[in-house]
């Protein structure tokens, strides 16, 4: 239980140290740029699958000569 409240007091004061010098904020805006970088990879992934995925049906329905 003690070490619970140290490590509360801790962030607490990691927090405030954080929020004064402006840190919080830029560490919060990195974080969001990984999040925006991560979503757009995914989603341009999944629409290069679907394009092949469609291409793969074409050459499958097309008739063989």
């Amino acid at each position: 239980m003690i070490r619970l409240s140290i490590l509360a007091q801790t962030a607490g004061a990691v927090e405030s140290a954080m929020l004064d010098n402006d840190k919080l904020y830029v560490v919060l805006a990195v974080v969001l740029v990984i999040w925006v970088g991560i979503a757009l990879f995914i989603f341009g992934t999944d629409r290069r699958i679907g394009r092949l995925e469609r291409r793969i049906q074409t050459l499958e329905s097309s008739p063989k000569t």
